[in-house]
């Protein structure tokens, strides 16, 4: 007899939140590996010690400024993304396990939301943090630039990386040959390229310090707080878009 004719009703799908809160926290569960946090761990150690290094210098604002820009923000806070982005969703693809997730009655939009919410929670404390506290050897206006710059960055590379590991095989060196090539060498050498980066627009936001001149200034820091997170949803969308489409076995 069928649930219709003998009057029992089939269950009903979970709550927006519900179900995108049981999605991110079986992300997070997934990305946190004990390999993971010691490599991110220890270059997120070694900025410290960089920071820690650069406020002997005779202008010790500007030379931990330089290093928070050139170590943290054009390598740290994007390597850590790539990591932990490219996983979130390409392990279960290469695992076949995202069948067992499609199938589940929730709308296709909350996985690649999840999966930039998880990889986000762990990018930003594992990164912005550590280089928030190098930022104060020089002083406590760079380490709030400094943390608001690393934590919009975070997002934004959490954003694309997630994508990319959707819409990509082998993500993880794609990822960072982007980090290498589009975010340090064309970023540095390419005039007006680093209107196009993520790290161009983070250090538009480092430059709010009092007496920071940074290298790469595409806009204004109140312009970038509007692209980076904007870079964010638009990496969502595109993630959204391939996860309806892609072949799931």
């Amino acid at each position: 007899m069928s649930a219709v004719g003998s009057g029992v009703r089939a269950p009903a799908p979970p709550g927006t939140l519900v179900s995108l809160g049981a999605l991110y926290r079986l992300l997070l569960r997934t990305q946190v590996t004990l390999s993971r946090l010691i490599g991110i761990g220890a270059l997120s150690a070694l900025s410290i010690v960089i920071g820690g290094l650069a406020s002997l210098d005779d202008n010790p604002e500007q030379a931990v400024a330089d290093a928070v820009a050139a170590y943290g923000l054009a390598l740290l806070v994007p390597l850590a993304a790539v990591w932990f982005g490219t996983s979130a969703i390409g392990d279960l693809v290469e695992d076949k396990l995202l069948v067992y997730i499609w199938l589940r009655p929730v709308p296709r939009w909350q996985l690649p939301a999840a999966a930039i919410l998880a990889t986000a929670t762990l990018v930003v404390p594992l990164t912005a943090l550590p280089l928030t506290v190098s930022a104060l050897f020089a002083s406590v206006d760079l380490a709030w630039a400094t943390l608001l710059a690393a934590s919009l960055a975070a997002l934004a590379y959490s954003g694309l990386f997630v994508a990319a590991g959707l819409w990509f095989r082998r993500a993880v060196w794609w990822g960072l040959a982007f980090v290498l090539i589009w975010e340090n060498v064309v970023a540095d050498e390419a005039k007006g390229s680093a209107r196009f980066t993520i790290v161009g627009w983070a250090s538009s936001v480092l430059g709010l310090a009092p007496g920071i001149d940074v290298r790469l200034h595409p806009g204004s820091a109140a312009v970038a707080f509007f692209v980076l997170p904007a870079m964010a949803i638009a990496a969502w969308i595109a993630a959204t878009w391939r996860y309806r489409r892609i072949d799931i076995d």
